[in-house]
């Protein structure tokens, strides 16, 4: 509940009932407690508070008639505290009314104990209470959701159930009193709330709060986000009543705010009025015919960016809980709202639901303290449904926009890229032990940070001012070259803004270079990025040489059929060829294929021819490279090979071309035998030409 004229005025009224106690028990006490009631009677809560505690005070339980009276001064000296929102000052009445028994008159004290219990976060003490309170009175649903609220705390103030917001005060901007309910001007440089700073217009304090009487003040946030000294509007607006809770329709040329008047020293219902600007001025404030009973209240209202609709918090009868969210059309041609509509009990509790937002996307924010929450009034969220001014159920908006403390008014502000805005509360380190203040929060964005480093694969060594192309799955492109240690880093733009943001799948591509190295690529994807990320890669290219090795192509003897089994998969190494070629899409390859020496030069040589057109064979139909960029030579044995490991060979000394002569001796060694014969049945690629021009899909080459 609200610490707010409006809302005071209302949980005075729905709360809290006057126990029929006499006011006699001697002359000290009658004085007491005569001034108090009759302050409570005219709202004066911030007085009568006082005067029920001393009344309490000089009370001497020497009866239970004169115990009952102690108490019932206690709970409503506790209950002034409560609407004043002095939670350890209600806690400590409610409690001694309670080690007075109380609660055996009025059961709801263990609730309201309980209340300010939990608006102080003290979850586990508060939910005694309410189980106290649920066990006399089993059929309360507000207690049942306070017991879930106490149970749920921790659990929703921890690990990943709170969002990632930074919430804090907005010094320049609070007082020790009221200063509440922001709104952004039109053109997002000017910040209107609600204030009881001094400099109002009403002359002396409001009796409800004890406060300044509060009025609509403006201040100018200046290009490096500092926030001017706040000046009061004028007189078409603020009165010698309390003015607050406003809001623009979207050309911010029509203001709509809650006016709460006094006469004679009593509040009546608070009512809403509209203002257009008249140039650099505003025009008569007229009030909205809404209500049909001058102690109904309205207020808060919230207006659609195209002036249509209008969503208000009001006790009219015909809703679910203290004070309900209503909704209203207007008629232009007829220049009148229509008759206010319950927006039901998808949004309306038995609790209290106040301070909407209407967003731009036509989202509803609120806040409640009939749902379950961390404490107090939390904001809510809902989706609008289709087209419709209609709303998906409420989904509170979590820790640390919520706190165990009342917490209301949320609106967005348009500076930016990042999520941000305003949030008025009373939560710990306001800037008065009963103020409530302007919280800013913004959720800071997930920096994704990118190094990229380009290696040669054969020696591990970095290669400076290598072209490389990063590209996102939204169409964006970045083309770099390393640095001198071969990286690059990717951070935070020339302008501010980031390479990477959060989302989506992106290819790294390094540029091959004719003669030097072959292209290579990686990908890695953000999508599912939730706190601030590095992404390391690494592309090892590889560097062009003559001949491109590819020595895991096997063949049985006298065949061409790639050989594919338990020890060796051919086709793997012709993979590895695919890979390269599809990343360097511009070369031309010649697939020599090799046989050992044994048979005759001409059928070695028909043999090998064939064992290349495999080769070829299985790039093209099978993994769907162009036959136009594959040329299939057969080498017969023409080329042995050349080896360097030579203790493969038993022989430890120089290299050796492995020649005919040279294997056969090793005859005695059969393994070794086959194993060089086998090195010789071979498939080599050697790079023809780097300017093939791809195939356009469609059309010719």
């Amino acid at each position: 509940m609200k610490l707010l004229k409006l809302f005071i005025a209302i949980l005075a009224i729905s709360g809290f009932t006057n126990a029929a106690i006499s006011q006699g028990g001697g002359p000290a006490t009658r004085n007491y407690a005569k001034e108090a009631d009759n302050l409570w009677k005219s709202g004066a809560y911030s007085e009568a508070a006082e005067a029920f505690k001393k009344a309490s005070e000089k009370v001497n339980p020497k009866n239970s008639k004169a115990r009952l009276k102690k108490a019932y001064y206690a709970y409503m000296s506790a209950t002034c505290y409560k609407l004043l929102h002095e939670f350890p000052a209600a806690e400590q009445q409610f409690e001694k009314s309670i080690l007075l028994k109380y609660q055996e008159t009025e059961p709801k004290t263990y609730f309201y104990l309980a209340e300010m219990e939990m608006a102080q976060c003290k979850h586990d003490e508060a939910k005694e209470n309410y189980k106290k309170y649920d066990k006399i009175n089993p059929g309360d649903p507000i207690t049942k959701v306070r017991i879930e609220s106490c149970e749920k705390y921790k659990e929703s103030t921890s690990g990943e159930n709170m969002t990632k917001h930074k919430v804090t005060n907005v010094t320049k901007l609070n007082t020790t009193g009221f200063d509440y309910s922001t709104v952004m001007g039109p053109r997002g440089n000017e910040m209107y709330f609600s204030s009881s700073r001094p400099g109002s217009t009403g002359e002396g304090t409001d009796p409800i709060t004890g406060q300044n009487f509060m009025d609509i003040w403006v201040s100018k946030i200046d290009r490096n986000d500092n926030w001017g000294q706040p000046t009061p509007l004028g007189k078409e607006i603020n009165t010698i009543d309390s003015e607050g809770t406003m809001c623009f329709d979207g050309r911010g040329k029509t203001m709509w705010f809650t006016r709460c008047p006094v006469e004679d020293k009593m509040n009546i219902g608070c009512e809403i009025f509209m203002v257009e600007k008249k140039g650099k001025s505003w025009g008569e404030a007229k009030k909205l015919e809404l209500k049909d009973h001058d102690t109904t209240h309205v207020g808060h209202p919230a207006v659609s960016q195209d002036g249509k609709t209008m969503i208000f918090a009001s006790n009219m009868a015909g809703g679910y809980g203290g004070v309900d969210l209503w909704m209203t059309t207007y008629d232009k041609r007829n220049d009148e709202w229509s008759l206010p509509v319950n927006l039901g009990d998808g949004i309306n509790t038995a609790g209290n639901d106040v301070f909407p937002t209407i967003t731009k996307e036509n989202e509803l924010f609120y806040a409640s303290d009939g749902l379950v929450g961390l404490g107090g009034l939390d904001i809510y969220k809902c989706s609008q449904i289709g087209e419709e001014m209609k709303w998906e159920k409420p989904t509170n908006i979590g820790y640390p926009l919520n706190s165990c403390r009342d917490d209301y008014s949320l609106i967005f502000t348009e500076r930016g890229k990042v999520e941000r805005g305003y949030i008025s509360s009373n939560r710990n380190g306001s800037k008065g032990d009963h103020s409530q203040d302007i919280w800013d929060f913004y959720l800071p964005p997930i920096l994704v940070d990118v190094d990229i480093l380009v290696t040669d694969v054969e020696t591990g060594e970095a290669i400076p001012d290598a072209k490389v192309v990063i590209v996102g799955s939204g169409g964006e492109n970045y083309v770099m070259n390393t640095d001198a240690s071969g990286r690059i880093t990717m951070t935070e733009k020339p302008d501010g803004s980031r390479y990477i943001e959060p989302g989506g799948t992106w290819t790294i591509e390094v540029e091959g270079q004719p003669k030097q190295y072959f292209s290579a690529s990686d990908k890695f994807s953000v999508a599912d990025v939730q706190n601030n990320t590095r992404i390391i890669r690494e592309l090892k290219v590889l560097p062009i040489h003559d001949v491109i090795r590819l020595p895991e192509v096997r063949y049985d003897l006298g065949r061409a059929t790639l050989q594919v089994n338990d020890s060796v998969n051919s086709k793997d190494s012709l993979n590895y060829l695919f890979d390269l070629m599809t990343a360097n899409p511009t070369i031309i390859v010649q697939l020599m294929a090799h046989t050992d020496s044994r048979g005759s030069n001409g059928a070695n040589l028909a043999l090998s021819q064939r064992r290349a057109d495999s080769c070829v064979s299985y790039l093209v139909h099978e993994k769907g490279l162009d036959e136009a960029r594959l040329v299939p030579k057969g080498m017969g044995e023409t080329t042995p090979t050349t080896i360097y490991d030579i203790s493969e060979a038993g022989d430890t000394t120089g290299t050796h071309k492995l020649t005919e002569s040279y294997i056969n001796g090793f005859k005695s060694k059969k393994a070794v035998f086959e194993g060089l014969h086998q090195k010789n049945r071979r498939t080599e690629g050697k790079i023809l030409s780097y300017d093939y021009v791809p195939k356009q899909e469609g059309g010719d080459q």
